[in-house]
């Protein structure tokens, strides 16, 4: 028995030690240890979790997905109407569209690649996959195309400002350059552990990029503010505008401020990616929102509106009105009144607020 005790002792020691580590010898030499590793993310590879990683990727994909799904309703939904667009600016939006389906494409193969490919495998979230990378420039090209439209409606409203036309045009050309040298850059790394080296690129991107985005919708706002008739019917239509402006820069730019601080909080997590992974998809939606309320916006201005001489004042866009008076003949020997007819006018603007939501000079 004493020899089959000893038998199996030696069979278990060989086989914990081809399968997992050497035991623990108190007379031999000791095990070498592992190589510092030069990030802290590494460092804390046993501590990472999920739900700041893998979790962050997974909703921020989902997001992405279902704001896709809304583009291409909103899509359909441009291309059947009635636009007046020409076939330039509508070659445009289509590669606006394809682009997004792109991005779409490479969002749904880095979150195969890291949660079904290298399932069970920790350490594949520290080497950076190339959709990753290429989802950078997408976005940026992207966002480049929707500010360069956004910047031909401030030049059309600011009659042809050609000083804030370009400084829009620069800093989102800043925007632009600094997200295709990140993707350069990134495709030389081998983990993320490196991408620290590129933190400066990433908080001028995020800045340049918020800065754009604010810039166009104060310039717009501005100039729609400034573009009051005194008609209430205009006057509404036209904070109508300002709200889409409004919209559309302040949620684009909630979003990368989001990003930015993610990212300066906790640099060694993937929270800052899922806010980066909405970025295009947000800007391209808020974009066409505008392009499909034209025809409401039209219908609203077509429609006549009654307007009672008497209540007109003789201030703001009316003052070139006088306030009429029609007397009713005294048929019956009572004495004469001064009544106020009431009429159907319709009012054109001669102001082409249309070019907030139009490429060229289509009036509402």
């Amino acid at each position: 028995m004493p020899m089959i005790l000893a038998h199996l002792r030696d069979v278990t020691r060989g086989f914990f030690w081809i399968n997992h580590s050497p035991l623990p010898s108190p007379t031999g030499p000791p095990r070498a240890t592992p190589p510092r590793c030069k990030s802290k993310m590494a460092l804390s590879m046993v501590d990472m979790k999920f739900d700041n990683t893998l979790g962050a990727l997974l909703v921020g994909g989902l997001c992405a997905t279902a704001l896709y799904g809304v583009t291409c309703v909103q899509m359909y939904s441009y291309f059947i109407g009635r636009s007046k667009d020409t076939l330039y600016f509508k070659w445009m939006i289509a590669s606006l569209w394809v682009l997004d389906t792109f991005d779409a494409v490479l969002n749904g193969h880095f979150l195969y690649h890291y949660m079904v490919t290298n399932y069970l495998n920790p350490t594949a979230m520290l080497k950076v996959v190339w959709s990753v990378i290429t989802h950078v420039a997408a976005t940026s090209v992207s966002n480049f195309i929707i500010r360069t439209m956004f910047a031909h409606r401030v030049f059309s409203l600011s009659n042809r400002n050609w000083w804030l036309t370009t400084l829009i045009m620069v800093v989102s050309s800043l925007d632009l350059a600094v997200g295709l040298a990140i993707t350069v850059k990134a495709f030389m790394i081998q983990d993320f552990m490196e991408l620290q080296a590129l933190s400066n690129l990433f908080y001028l991107s995020f800045a340049s990029g918020t800065g754009s985005d604010l810039l166009v919708a104060l310039s717009l706002s501005f100039y729609l503010w400034r573009s009051r008739t005194g008609f209430q019917r205009t006057d509404n239509l036209i904070q109508t505008l300002m709200t889409y402006a409004i919209n559309t820069g302040l949620l684009v730019a909630i979003d990368a401020a989001a990003g930015m601080i993610a990212y300066i909080v906790m640099p060694h997590n993937f929270v800052f990616l899922g806010f980066y992974l909405l970025l295009s998809k947000l800007y391209l939606n808020s974009y066409l929102a505008t392009l499909n309320a034209r025809d409401g916006l039209r219908k609203t201005m077509d429609e006549p509106v009654s307007i009672h001489l008497s209540h007109i004042s003789g201030s703001g866009a009316s003052r070139r009105f006088q306030e009429p008076e029609f007397t009713r003949p005294n048929v019956s020997g009572e004495k004469s009144r001064t009544e106020t007819m009431g009429i159907s006018v319709s009012t054109l603007v001669d102001r082409k607020v249309d070019d907030y939501t139009d490429h060229g000079a289509v009036s509402v």
